[in-house]
Parts: structure tokens; sequence; C-alpha cells
């Protein structure tokens, strides 16, 4: 199992055990996959700072 699903589930126990609606799970599922989504791009783009500084 990966990281990131340890951590989906992880978040998504917490909630229910907090009694959360569905939504709110839901909610909290996707806000994780966008921050995860949008760390990746910070990567990439370093990445490609990175390579044109070396071109």
């Amino acid at each position: 199992m990966s990281e990131l699903e340890k951590l989906v589930r992880r978040r998504m126990q917490e909630e229910y055990a907090k009694g959360s609606s569905a939504e709110r799970i839901a909610q909290v599922v996707r806000e994780i996959f966008e921050n995860v989504h949008a760390s990746g791009e910070q990567q990439h783009a370093g990445a490609t700072e990175k390579g044109a500084d070396h071109a």
C-alpha cells in the first residue's frame, strides 16, 4: 500500500470516527488529492527550472 493510500485511509477513518458526513469525508479526500497534485506540479516546475540552468 502506498503512502498516499495510507494517508487517505487514515483521514477517512478519523473523519468517520468524528461522525462526519459522507460529503465531508469526500471533501477531505478531494483536498488530499488536490494538495498532492499541487505539490507534484511544484516539483515538476522545480525540475524544469533546474534543467534550464544546466542547458
